[in-house]
């Protein structure tokens, strides 16, 4: 009978808990909701005591608390888990994340909002999902991360599509609209252009001591480098720039450990997959440190019609750099199992490990800092600076446009496929068939014409 009574007395206290903080008289529902937690956890109640701990952390947010929410809300996801409420799970993750959003603790905020989203989705909570979703896009806004903020937007988007939730729809895309013209006009300090043009200068005066000076001196440069891009991002306050410099972190990186390796006995094929390394490593290094999701750094598969007559380019592209270069082939023989085998490599190796990084991840950065234009041309001459090595000017013409090409095909489509394979392709082409057909070619056209 006792039990009975202390039963219905919480649902009383938890009842009235709703109601006060309905009425917006916060104060007197926290007290409903701490009496109904002593009361749920007499009767042997989890589910219930998280329910009322999380009432408890909403009404402490409401009154602009966040540290006594975080306290509560971390009670209810604990008594969630246990239970396996996924639901539960994701609402006490997203008051979680509100807290570290009152902090102005944005990464930490939206990495709860990312758990949160898994949890709703698991659950089909769509709709809450797109939500929180949105959440994520305003906290990038807030910190003027324009592209980063378009796609959280846009993910809300097709969850609010899914459920049909006009209402909402309609105020993402008025919320995309305002931001639009932001992401074509963003405007950086000037001493932010003037430190981004001196590490551009810097990285190319390094490759070019490497390719033409001194290798020594050259690793030694890359290392200042790689020195005062740490420094610098540690210091400076701007989310954008110091996430930026924090991904050009990764090119004195993969240059100092590419040259350190022993690769002199190996076969050239071989050299692009193992110098591929750190750049995979240095990306996904890159993806943990800054939260990236898969969507934002472009592994989606897109509209594949459109991707693949992009990955057809190659073709194209790799003809026109072979009358550019005119390199050794890369294979002794010439067959299908030699060429389908190094093209393998060759896409890995090149296509998908630089595109990661440069597109993927770079170029997303570079636009949060100077907008899409100027984002994808800052992105654009950091990939043609890597190629120095190559002792041909005109290359570097082509290899900065075939970089522009790569990255506003990303701007469109937000997907690597396409560039990745475009990319495999051209150095297959490259390296692997133009260095056999080419010579036969040529005598052949010399006889027609």
């Amino acid at each position: 009978m006792g039990e009975s009574m202390d039963k219905m007395d919480a649902k009383m206290a938890f009842d009235l808990g709703n109601t006060s903080y309905s009425q917006g008289k916060l104060e007197e529902a926290i007290s409903y909701y701490k009496k109904a937690v002593s009361l749920f956890k007499n009767t042997n109640n989890p589910q219930k005591e998280a329910d009322a701990l999380l009432g408890i952390g909403d009404s402490y947010i409401s009154l602009n608390k966040p540290e006594e929410a975080q306290k509560y809300y971390k009670g209810s996801l604990d008594l969630y888990s246990a239970a396996e409420d996924i639901i539960g799970e994701g609402y006490a993750l997203t008051g979680l994340g509100i807290t570290f959003e009152r902090y102005k603790d944005y990464e930490e905020a939206r990495e709860c909002y990312e758990k949160s989203i898994k949890k709703f989705q698991k659950a089909g909570d769509y709709k809450r999902a797109g939500m929180v979703s949105n959440l994520i896009a305003n906290t990038f806004e807030l910190q003027d991360a324009f592209e980063d903020a378009v796609m959280d937007y846009k993910r809300s988007l097709e969850l609010f599509e899914r459920v049909k939730d006009r209402e909402r729809e309609a105020r993402v895309k008025d919320a995309m609209k305002s931001i639009e013209s932001k992401r074509y006009g963003v405007k950086s300090s000037k001493k932010e252009i003037a430190a981004l043009i001196i590490y551009f200068i810097a990285i190319a005066a390094a490759e070019i001591s490497v390719t033409y000076v001194n290798m020594q001196m050259g690793l030694v440069l890359e290392m200042v480098i790689l020195f005062a891009l740490l420094f610098h991002s540690s210091i400076h306050e701007s989310y954008n720039f110091s996430t930026l410099l924090r991904s050009m972190m990764a090119l004195p990186m993969i240059r100092i450990i590419g040259l350190s390796i022993p690769i002199m006995q190996i076969e050239p094929l071989y050299w692009f997959p193992i110098i591929a390394i750190p750049l995979f490593a240095a990306s996904f290094t890159l993806i943990r440190a800054q939260k990236l999701t898969r969507k934002k750094i472009g592994l989606v598969l897109g509209n594949i019609p459109l991707q693949l007559t992009i990955a057809l380019s190659g073709v194209l592209l790799g003809f026109t750099e072979y009358l550019i270069l005119k390199p050794a082939p890369l294979i002794s023989t010439f067959s299908i199992e030699s060429v389908l085998f190094g093209a393998v490599l060759l896409t890995i190796g090149t296509g998908f490990a630089e595109e990661l990084l440069f597109r993927g991840i770079l170029q997303k950065n570079a636009e949060n800092v100077f907008g899409k234009i100027f984002g994808l041309l800052y992105a654009s001459i950091l990939f043609t600076a890597l190629h120095v090595g190559w002792q041909s000017s005109l290359d570097l013409v082509f290899v900065f446009s075939v970089a522009i090409f790569y990255g506003f095909v990303f701007q469109k489509t937000r997907s690597l496929l396409g560039v990745t394979l475009s990319h495999g392709i051209s150095n297959s082409f490259l390296f692997l068939i133009m260095p056999f057909i080419f010579p036969v070619i040529v005598p052949y056209l010399a006889t027609v014409f």
